[in-house]
């Protein structure tokens, strides 16, 4: 089993089990945002348009320095993403070919629910 899957996809808790929720679901989703530059890119396309690859990544380098995104980890990441069905991947039938990614209805749910999180953690950054 790979590492986004280490708890099933398709778990559904159907009920408590000795008075506490099921949190399977709920840890699934903290392995996922849980991962480097996760969180950069769902906030990166939560404005709701299409975004293409390397606008995407020179979105997530700027302001860096160093430790800038990998195009490995981009990959990996936006694979994860659109395997949990936070991103949509769109393939343009074109010559060279034209991916865009953005964000499904279940990312911009998760992107509004990241948003506090985001802002508090830029607000306690500059305190």
């Amino acid at each position: 089993m790979n590492k986004i899957n280490e708890y099933p996809s398709k778990a559904k808790c159907t009920h408590e089990q000795n008075g506490y929720p099921c949190f399977v679901p709920a840890q699934r989703v903290l392995n996922l945002i849980g991962k480097k530059w996760s969180i950069q890119i769902i906030n990166v396309l939560g404005n709701g348009n299409q975004v293409r690859y390397n606008d995407l990544r020179e979105q997530l380098r700027r302001g860096w320095k160093k430790n800038k995104i990998s195009d490995a980890t981009l990959s990996a990441r936006l694979a994860e993403l659109s395997e949990e069905g936070v991103l949509i991947r769109d393939i343009h039938p074109e010559i060279p070919p034209k991916v865009e990614y953005s964000l499904s209805e279940k990312g911009e749910e998760l992107a509004e629910a990241l948003q506090p999180l985001i802002d508090w953690t830029i607000k306690t950054c500059h305190e």
